[in-house]
């Protein structure tokens, strides 16, 4: 790999970086604020948004998925990319007519049903006006990804994530409520979508043609092509973020609320580690399939997992066996770390089980294997949206913890197994065994002598956190780094020559 080329992949991966830690910048640096300023049953009330948040940012009707999948193959080719900019503009206006008609219900309800406060239908209104903006504004970030504007992707998503956290905390500080932190949400991400949408407006669009925005034959091709999308996502969405409306149904908002930091700690791994690899690689995977190059899809998909081997599994080893020091660095507060540490540990291994399995989701959304997603998500989310309501309503919430990994590890093998039938299990298993089993072993080898001596030296504490965590990825992504250069090599002497 020439070294200006290994630059620029550095360089977008840091903004990508940048871009996702600016991006949960509010929901892992600012909660526990929240939390101080808010107290236990506000912050609860809170927590549920949030979650509602991470649910529709999940399930978005497939669009986000579909139209970051189509801007990254029709990126090199005008006219396609303009069908793509309609595209992006049709989904913006169902969002925003879905969150018109949510208000126009929460405000009516009032009238009908004198139990209905008009503040509640207020909070509605303000909610699915967040989810809209928060859900389109996504759908820009992933769409500049495609277009590898990681930089500019970047700089949007920490200046508005930062901007919207400083605002929040600066009203909550005068006004302590729920609505007081829906209103600062809402201002700032309205301009923070105009921002994000105006950027990429100016590049993709140049020279647009003039097409009926409400163009009912468009849409209902949008519709056909995001419905296998709307079950997958969906799916996915409900398991993951509705597991805190449950517990607060079943227990109390209070303990939603720990339940929520537990679940924020434990999806590290998959949030901010793995994402931006997967922005990264997921559209240039789509992209080589989408020309008909084996050997270059080969090469970014080996990249792909063996980096994401080696960012994802240090850190969630240091997360796993050094918690309570983490856990104490975020909180502040022993008695919220030791309620934390109950549940923590459980869905950290479903979150890091999953963190690494983006590939074949890449891979089978790119080759729209779209049906069997949606099957084995619905499948998925059906099981664990029985398993948790049980285990809540015995107040046990280790066993909703369990019934969460067990939902990862069936979603993990069903996507690897899927894999197999397509490609072929030979060609699976040996990709496993470099891309998957050898820097998890290189990493684990390294990561729990050093974990041991900085334990039994008692260093200080971000030595004892970063040292063993640092030097394993680097073993790491050493280790990696011969496997590529090494199938590199029988790549390029299995390449037909040109004719001299």
């Amino acid at each position: 790999m020439p070294r200006a080329v290994g630059f620029s992949i550095l360089a977008d991966l840091i903004s990508l970086f940048v871009g996702r830690i600016g991006g949960i910048f509010v929901t892992l640096l600012f909660i526990p604020i929240y939390s101080r300023l808010l107290g236990p049953e506000q912050f609860g009330a809170v927590a549920i948004i949030l979650s509602l948040q991470a649910f529709f940012l999940m399930s978005d009707l497939g669009l986000a998925t579909l139209i970051s999948r189509d801007t990254a193959v029709a990126r090199d080719y005008r006219p396609a990319l303009h069908a793509v900019v309609w595209m992006r503009r049709r989904a913006e206006a169902i969002l925003f007519a879905l969150a018109t008609v949510a208000a126009f219900i929460a405000l009516l309800l009032p009238l009908a049903w004198p139990v209905w406060s008009i503040d509640a239908g207020m909070r509605i209104t303000l909610i699915a006006y967040l989810i809209a903006l928060l859900v389109a504004t996504n759908i820009i970030q992933l769409s500049l990804n495609s277009l590898d504007l990681y930089r500019v992707g970047a700089i949007v998503a920490v200046v508005g994530a930062v901007a919207r956290g400083i605002a929040t905390i600066a009203l909550l500080r005068a006004v302590p409520s729920v609505s007081a932190f829906l209103e600062a949400q809402v201002a700032v991400a309205a301009v923070h979508f105009a921002i994000a949408r105006k950027l990429l407006e100016r590049r993709a669009a140049l020279g647009l043609v003039a097409e009926r925005l409400f163009d009912m034959s468009a849409i209902r091709r949008l519709g056909k092509r995001c419905a296998p999308l709307v079950l997958y996502t969906l799916g996915g969405a409900a398991a993951v973020n509705l597991d805190k409306s449950i517990i607060s149904a079943f227990i109390s908002l209070k303990v939603a609320g720990t339940y929520f930091l537990a679940t924020t700690y434990a999806l590290v791994p998959v949030g901010i580690l793995s994402g931006p690899i997967n922005s990264y690689f997921a559209p240039k995977v789509a992209h080589a399939q989408h020309v008909g190059d084996p050997v270059s899809e080969f090469r970014l998909s080996l990249m792909f997992q063996l980096i994401l081997m080696c960012i994802v599994v240090g850190p969630s080893l240091s997360l796993a066996f050094q918690m309570s020091d983490w856990l104490m660095l975020w909180l502040h507060d022993p008695v919220q770390v030791r309620k934390v540490m109950i549940i923590a540990p459980v869905l950290l291994a479903g979150g890091a089980l999953s963190a690494t399995g983006y590939y074949p989701t890449s891979y089978l959304i790119a080759r729209e294997d779209n049906g069997y997603l949606a099957r084995l998500s619905t499948g998925a989310a059906i099981g664990v949206l029985i398993a948790a309501p049980i285990f809540a309503a015995q107040e046990n919430l280790l066993g909703v913890a369990w019934s969460y990994f067990i939902f990862y590890a069936v979603g993990f093998t069903g996507l690897w197994l899927r894999l197999g039938h397509r490609v072929g299990w030979l060609t699976v298993c040996r990709f496993l065994a470099i891309a998957y089993l050898m820097p998890l072993a290189v990493i684990s080898l390294s990561y729990f002598p050093l974990y041991r001596f900085a334990t039994a030296r008692e260093l200080s504490t971000p030595l004892r956190l970063l040292g063993p965590m640092a030097v394993a990825t680097i073993a790491g992504l050493l280790a990696c780094t011969a496997a590529l250069f090494k199938a590199d090599n029988r790549l390029s002497a299995t390449e037909p020559k040109e004719p001299t």
